[in-house]
């Protein structure tokens, strides 16, 4: 998918009345939810591929950016990195170079969006669950906590790899993206149950790519389109340096 299709995906840079007030809607609860904890760290995940778990934490680190919110998406789907392609960043160095000790900068990449920054990636590793579940990490998170107000996370979907189960207890909690016509109930559950296994805290579900068609704004707004989950984008980016989140 060409790198403007992909920047479609963030609906607050063309949104319909009644979806810029869901997500409003969606990052209240959020924060009421995780009222308590300092500097939350949220991460997305589904119970299956093309649920649009990107789709979701991208928007959702963007409206908590936009309400004045330093807030940093990092991309831990390491073996089909996506979030790099929307804020049209490299996708390496990132994340798994800095748990793999292979560099000492921590690359987090400006956004055109005030407030906003990303993690990449980083180049794909052949060990993604041993990294996320490194002393490593644990350091990188609590590292970032001091000097932002949300962390967003995307993981890969549950039920295909163990990522976001071995990442669940390094955060303040899970939500899961969940499709319309598309997701199957009997995976849900599986995917929750998983969680539950390993105590991890689900926070609630988003329920995307849903037709309004019936109601009075008497149109249809589908939240964004959705591809399959497989495939690596080569095509190289005109891209962001990265920068200290000091800066700001």
């Amino acid at each position: 998918m060409a790198d403007v299709e992909r920047r479609e995906f963030l609906l607050f840079d063309n949104s319909s009345f009644p979806v810029t007030e869901a997500i409003k809607a969606t990052r209240t609860n959020l924060m009421f939810t995780t009222a308590k904890e300092k500097c939350p760290v949220i991460s997305f995940t589904s119970a299956h591929m093309g649920e649009g778990k990107s789709t979701v934490c991208a928007n959702m680190a963007l409206a908590f950016a936009e309400a004045g919110f330093k807030t940093l998406v990092i991309d831990a789907d390491m073996r089909k990195p996506t979030l790099n392609k929307y804020f049209k960043i490299k996708s390496s160095p990132g994340l798994s170079d800095i748990l793999g000790g292979l560099v000492k900068e921590n690359f987090i990449y400006p956004t055109k969006y005030k407030n906003l920054h990303v993690l990449p990636s980083g180049t794909i590793p052949p060990n993604p669950s041993e990294l996320l579940t490194s002393e490593r990490m644990s350091i990188l998170l609590n590292e970032l906590r001091e000097t932002l107000d949300y962390i967003f996370i995307d993981t890969p979907p549950i039920l295909i790899v163990t990522d976001a189960i071995a990442l669940s207890n390094k955060v303040t909690g899970t939500v899961v993206a969940v499709r319309q016509n598309f997701s199957r109930t009997n995976l849900i559950k599986e995917a929750v149950d998983a969680l539950n296994n390993v105590n991890g805290k689900v926070l609630g579900f988003i329920f995307n790519d849903y037709d309004i068609e019936s109601m009075a704004y008497n149109k249809q707004y589908k939240y964004g389109k959705y591809e399959r989950y497989g495939g690596y984008d080569k095509k190289p980016v005109k891209s962001a340096s990265p920068v200290s989140l000091d800066d700001d």
